[in-house]
């Protein structure tokens, strides 16, 4: 019960119980006070009837005595009256039946009305001829009585009703700071540090109001902290202070995370090499060798992140730049590689460069089969061939699988409508579990594949196609549905997690279309969903992101950023969307059992994210040796191929 009903209830039984109090005293002295005017008449009455008829029995007029005392019996409030003659022994007697009419039984019977009897002496001189005897009539009393008795409940049941209005819309004026307090405590909760500007005039709630304001604002400065802090250990420790890419170190634990995963498809490596960079330096300065590198990367990472956003670009060395790209084919990696070229030859006319000569380029398309090793080895092949053709030259590299792939691009297309068409998608789950109980899922990650011709086809394959096809709303569309239908036939508690990709929810059209799917689905299952987004594409879309987010917070379903830690940037996006969970990049988790530097930037990113109230998944977890030394961190679940693998998911009984 809230406090503001508390007191009103408190306010409403301290004021039944002083009317009740009031009533009572009032009826008692109402009732005392018509027994006591009843008491007085009937003594008048019996008085002044010895009086009248002390003549009559004088002269033993009985008739005219009788006639007396039926006009005293007729004229008053009573119920008997009764004359003792001594001289006969004998009783002249008037009775008449108490009748009480415009009184309910249940009063009647309630009520002890005490009845008074009077008496006088009938003399004449010094002689007394008799007595006379009047009782009074309990109906006129419990008439009076009742009618005093409603009008003053109904009159208090007014008043009570009237305090009580009255006293709640007081209440609610003076609670209405502590309800401002309750909702930035709500709002504290959900990670936002509002704080209240009209302040209360009481001198105790504005004490408090001034506590919270206090709080709100320390607890803003410590996530601004921890999140400079982490910005500035992941630079530290990640980032190439020239070129503002990442460096070796960012780029080694990227690609061992990419290439240790099962599920990639056709990927795209890259090395770029600046040209006399040693002569720039050498003749004008590390300040021009420092504006060609500055300026090469941004021609770089503008070629390559403004269509691929999930790449990894990075400096490895003085003029060595390396990028790897998931999920794209032949066709789109030339085009990256000649408009990349075009850029850096820019740089020469701008006197940015030594000379012409800019830069080689040697790039290569891999399958999943081939490992880090030989890929870095069959690019490095790339780049001398670029180089013994001259300045300037960008080689690349087509394996059989990229020429397949070519090949099949009108097909994919095919496939991929005849998908969306036959909902032909397949889903896997992997298991998320908790870190305190390895055995206790907490949630699991869905995963799609598609369905053609009896031949399976992960993720890795086709998102990418259909992003550039214009498909990937569609794609997603389907693949939501199907989670949908198989999680409401499975059974169990376990969320279940589905990735949604940018180039969905960028459009308002696919944001509508979810808010009515989930206004649809009932809430046992909402409950059960979560729906995941890339920190990259949170990145490139934070306003998409944030009415993604709202929706999904409205129907109560869940919010997860992956990925998170990828990207160079600050981490003030987590404030506006607010998600139930992150989880970390799989590089992070690998780069835990290593140096303590980069094990340190790996609690910090946790104990920010703990700061918010939002949970840390791990991802990327391999062996048992990482699981013993994430359990000292501020994690609360663990995802990899060390805790388990996709398996088929139909929506059946899960475990």
């Amino acid at each position: 019960m809230t406090l503001f009903r508390q007191l009103l209830l408190t306010v409403v039984l301290l004021l039944s119980l002083v009317l009740t109090v009031v009533m009572a005293i009032n009826f008692q002295t109402t009732k005392d006070y018509l027994v006591n005017q009843l008491r007085s008449t009937t003594q008048d009455s019996a008085t002044t009837l010895s009086m009248q008829i002390s003549d009559y029995m004088a002269l033993e007029d009985y008739a005219s005595v009788e006639s007396s005392v039926n006009a005293v019996f007729d004229s008053g409030y009573f119920s008997k009256v009764r004359i003792k003659v001594y001289a006969t022994d004998n009783n002249i007697v008037r009775t008449n039946e108490t009748k009480i009419t415009g009184v309910p039984d249940w009063f009647i019977g309630l009520i002890d009305f005490e009845v008074p009897t009077a008496s006088a002496v009938v003399s004449n001189g010094w002689t007394e001829m008799g007595q006379v005897y009047v009782t009074g009539s309990a109906g006129f009393g419990y008439y009076q009585l009742w009618q005093a008795t409603r009008d003053l409940f109904l009159s208090f049941i007014f008043i009570g009703f009237i305090s009580v209005v009255l006293g709640g819309v007081a209440l609610r004026w003076l609670f209405k700071p502590l309800s401002q307090v309750e909702k930035q405590a709500e709002a504290i909760q959900q990670r936002r540090f509002v704080r209240m500007s009209d302040l209360p005039k009481t001198r105790e709630l504005k004490s408090v109001v001034l506590s919270m304001n206090r709080m709100a604002e320390k607890l803003e400065k410590e996530f601004a902290a921890e999140a400079q802090a982490a910005q500035w250990l992941q630079a530290k420790a990640f980032k190439d202070p020239v070129s503002g890419l990442g460096n070796r170190n960012f780029f080694e634990s990227q690609a061992k995370a990419h290439f240790d995963d099962t599920d990639r498809s056709f990927d795209g490596l890259v090395l770029v090499n600046l040209l006399d960079l040693a002569k720039l330096n050498n003749e004008r300065g590390y300040e021009a060798a420092d504006n060609f590198i500055r300026s090469a990367a941004d021609v770089i990472s503008d070629s390559i992140l403004t269509r691929y956003s999930s790449a990894t670009v990075a400096r490895m060395s003085g003029a060595d730049f390396v990028a790897l790209i998931p999920n794209i084919d032949i066709d789109g990696l030339q085009s990256v590689v000649d408009d990349m070229m075009e850029g850096l030859k820019e740089l020469a006319g701008s006197r940015t460069s030594y000379s012409e000569a800019v830069a080689n380029i040697g790039a290569v398309l891999i399958d999943e089969d081939v490992d880090r090793s030989n890929a870095i080895a069959q690019t490095d092949a790339a780049l001398r061939s670029a180089k013994m053709e001259g300045s300037n030259i960008a080689k690349v590299f087509d394996n059989e699988a990229g020429q397949q792939m070519a090949i099949g691009r009108l097909e994919w297309k095919r496939m991929l409508e005849y998908a969306i068409d036959q909902h032909s998608f397949t889903l896997r789950k992997q298991v998320v579990v908790s870190v305190d109980e390895l055995n206790s899922a907490m949630q699991h990650e869905l995963y799609a594949s598609l369905d053609y011709q009896g031949k399976q086809y992960h993720a890795g394959y086709f998102i990418g196609l259909a992003e550039q096809f214009d498909l990937g709303e569609q794609v997603d569309q389907v693949i939501i549905q199907r989670v949908i239908e198989a999680v409401s036939s499975s059974s169990g508690d376990g969320i279940f997690a589905v990735n949604l990709s940018a180039s969905a929810y960028a459009k308002l059209s696919f944001v509508s279309w979810l808010d009515k799917l989930l206004t649809s689905t009932p809430d046992t299952v909402k409950q059960r969903l979560a729906f995941e987004i890339s920190e990259q594409s949170v990145l490139s879309s934070e306003d998409h992101s944030f009415v993604l987010a709202q929706t999904l917070k409205t129907h109560k379903v869940k919010l997860g950023i992956d990925n998170v830690g990828k990207q160079f940037s600050a981490f003030q996006y987590l404030q506006t969307l607010m998600p139930d969970y992150v989880k970390v990049d799989p590089s992070y988790t690998k780069l835990a059992v290593g140096k303590e530097s980069e094990s340190f930037f790996m609690h910090t990113l946790c104990k920010m994210f703990n700061s918010l109230n939002i949970e840390v998944i791990a991802t990327g977890v391999e062996t048992s040796e990482q699981v013993a030394i994430l359990k000292g961190f501020d994690i609360s679940g663990l995802q990899g191929f060390g805790i388990g693998r996709p398996v088929e998911f139909d929506g059946k009984p899960t475990s």
